[in-house]
């Protein structure tokens, strides 16, 4: 009998042994940074910076997270699912490339090198449009992203 009881009552702790009280909280876009520029391509790297307060992890993915460099859209995103670290800050990164043709087109005149000296040194204005997603089980949030930054490309 004194076991059955035990048995029930460790039953009804397991459920309350983890807690789930909130979402984890979107801190930032951070760390933004150009990881190559050349003729071909520009690579930048970003993290969306996370805390999450809970004892339960979860997933986090990126859908249709748009990019766009001076005002012209260069990427579009979807990644992976991010596993959601137990009660712990954490980001998950984010990484971008795109032809400098989209964004210095205009600037052709017919020569690599007008190209090329236009992408030195030259300042871009990126924005992060679109949804984060979080999932645990059947709950699921989005965490809509709006983030602006400038860059410098330098050649690599």
């Amino acid at each position: 009998m004194m076991r059955k009881i035990c048995y029930l009552l460790f039953l009804s702790i397991i459920p309350f042994s983890c807690s789930f009280t909130e979402k984890p909280d979107f801190i930032k876009i951070n760390n933004v940074s150009v990881q190559s520029a050349n003729l071909s391509k520009i690579v930048i790297n970003a993290d969306a910076l996370f805390e999450n307060p809970n004892d339960i992890g979860g997933n986090l993915e990126l859908k249709n997270l748009e990019v766009f460099a001076n005002n012209i859209k260069v990427s579009n995103i979807n990644s992976k699912k991010f596993n959601v670290p137990i009660k712990d800050k954490f980001s998950i990164p984010i990484k971008v490339s795109f032809s400098p043709k989209q964004i210095f087109d205009d600037q052709k005149k017919g020569l690599l090198s007008n190209i090329l000296n236009s992408i030195k040194n030259k300042e871009v204005v990126l924005d992060y449009k679109g949804v984060i997603t979080y999932s645990l089980g059947d709950y699921s949030y989005d965490y809509n992203i709006n983030f602006t930054d400038k860059v410098v490309l330098k050649k690599r």
